[in-house]
């Protein structure tokens, strides 16, 4: 009886390892910088609607860092529309989870992640704003 406990006991701590070990590796997989290739959707703001699209900015790009920190990057064409967002991310299955604290308020946002290209898609409203988007950016 003791070596069948044993035996699961040792079974359930490798497995947990490996676990452990492919998160890491993943991890290290997806980390890096990536650049938006492609945007679309519009914003609405006090009756007025924004259609958009990549003319838009001059640069849009989300760092991520193999120790779960990342940067969210992204400047408008035309203008001093410049934006520099800390945040925390973490993977799962598919999905990377981006959470980042905004005028106070803490917020998640869910990016799929397949083979180098991150797509998030965004259907918010509040505050006199709604926005429908989807932004595609691929690792440099």
């Amino acid at each position: 009886m003791k070596k069948i406990l044993s035996l699961i006991l040792v079974t359930v701590l490798l497995l947990s390892c490996v676990s452990v070990l492919s998160s890491c590796g993943m991890k290290a997989k997806i980390a890096g910088t990536y650049e938006m290739v492609s945007i679309s959707g519009t914003i609405t703001q006090n009756g007025k609607t924004v259609n958009l699209d990549e003319d838009l900015y001059e640069y849009y790009r989300l760092t991520l860092n193999k120790d779960g920190s990342a940067l969210v990057e992204s400047k408008g064409k035309n203008n001093t529309s410049k934006v520099e967002q800390e945040a925390e991310w973490d993977y799962k299955d598919g999905v990377i989870k981006l959470k980042s604290v905004q005028m106070g308020i803490t917020v998640v946002e869910e990016m799929e992640w397949n083979d180098g290209v991150i797509t998030y898609e965004a259907k918010e409203s509040g505050q006199g704003m709604t926005v429908n988007m989807k932004v595609t950016l691929e690792k440099k």
